[in-house]
């Protein structure tokens, strides 16, 4: 059960990074959640974390308001049920927690409920709130789907962050609107674009002329966006628990690692083994944007 992702913006705050591997700020944490949810619920997310995620916990919807008005966070997960209980609910008004997604509607959220008459009630009116996903708890939240929400979670920031440098060229010149969304639907979904004329005929236009907008925006040539686009989601895809290269590769479009080891070292000049242990994202963030930016 999935709507579409509404993604916040992501601006770097650091200063710039003097090399590949030791930026002058601290890394910011792989992906940091802010939860609302019953004790066994909580205790399963907590299970997928690593040293890298932060976490921050709260009692009450209001105490969810305040962490969000005060604190970066990149996904918020909670149980719609909880407080429904209250007897000084009343079913005719927007409920608080609906109130919160809505205001922090760019920030990624997952419902985290019961697959229960009860949690399907709690779950459908929030269902167009800047919802990411739903998950039952018992049902379809295994460790694998879990983990992997949190690094779709964390992938699609970064996008959007590449996103920021490409986006504003384009509208620049005036490219046009099914080009600019084309982009957009690349960085957020690279696995889907295997080839540039699969990119070519969403954004309704020949290759040769897709390049040619790029040109005019300052940017690489097309076959170099998708690179690039493939790389920001392989670095997070490698940086998540007990992930697989192979696998990795499969889930990009390769048919096995060895294109997607050569991609990466066109793009950023390392191996595979380094992006995974030896980068930042802030570090890795300027060197794409140097192979995109012309």
């Amino acid at each position: 059960m999935a709507w579409g992702v509404h993604q916040r913006q992501f601006f770097v705050s650091c200063g710039r990074i003097s090399s590949f591997r030791r930026p002058y700020c601290t890394p910011s944490p792989f992906v940091h959640v802010v939860a609302h949810l019953l004790p066994e619920s909580l205790a399963r997310l907590r299970a997928v974390l690593t040293d890298d995620d932060e976490l921050t916990v709260v009692a009450d919807w209001h105490a969810l308001s305040v962490a969000l008005h005060s604190q970066p966070i990149d996904v918020i997960v909670v149980d719609p049920q909880l407080g429904r209980d209250d007897a000084a609910i009343d079913e005719r008004e927007p409920s608080v927690l609906l109130t919160i997604l809505t205001e922090f509607g760019s920030v990624p959220a997952i419902l985290y409920s019961t697959h229960t008459r009860d949690g399907l009630r709690a779950v459908v009116p929030l269902a167009r709130s800047g919802v990411y996903q739903v998950i039952f708890r018992g049902f379809d939240d295994t460790r694998e789907r879990l983990r992997d929400l949190l690094d779709q979670v964390a992938a699609n920031i970064f996008a959007e962050r590449l996103l920021q440098v490409i986006v504003p060229r384009l509208v620049a010149v005036e490219a046009p609107a099914e080009v600019v969304q084309a982009v957009r639907r690349l960085f957020r979904a690279p696995q889907a674009f295997r080839t540039v004329h699969q990119l070519a005929a969403i954004a309704g236009r020949r290759r040769g002329m897709l390049d040619r907008w790029m040109a005019r925006s300052g940017l690489a040539p097309t076959k170099v966006l998708i690179l690039v686009a493939r790389v920001a989601w392989t670095y997070h895809y490698l940086r998540a628990p007990g992930s697989r290269l192979k696998s990795l590769a499969l889930r990009l479009g390769y048919p096995d690692t060895v294109p997607l080891g050569r991609h990466v070292r066109r793009i950023t000049g390392l191996k595979v083994s380094q992006l995974r242990r030896e980068i930042s994202a802030d570090a890795l963030f300027e060197i794409l944007v140097q192979r995109l930016v012309r």
